[in-house]
């Protein structure tokens, strides 16, 4: 078992994010170089309209299953 999903069960989440982290700067690394500069000024305007093209309903395949109805970081009750 890798140790992403050791600490996801085990929910160590500083651990979860420590390794989310590792692969998305494993991932950039591989990537062109103006690649990885758009990446980057992708995700600084995120909390711009402009960075936001769609305005129509997610597609199907954006949807994370089973997790309807959740939100929040706290319990289920």
């Amino acid at each position: 078992m890798s140790t992403l999903a050791v600490a996801i069960q085990t929910k160590q989440w500083e651990l979860v994010s420590l390794c989310l982290l590792v692969g998305i700067v494993e991932a950039a690394a591989a990537l062109p170089p103006d690649a990885v500069e758009g990446l980057l000024e992708m995700l600084a305007g995120l909390g711009s309209e402009e960075a936001r093209p769609r305005k129509g309903p997610r597609s199907p395949s954006t949807r994370l299953p089973g997790r309807a109805g959740r939100t929040g970081r706290g319990r289920r009750r």
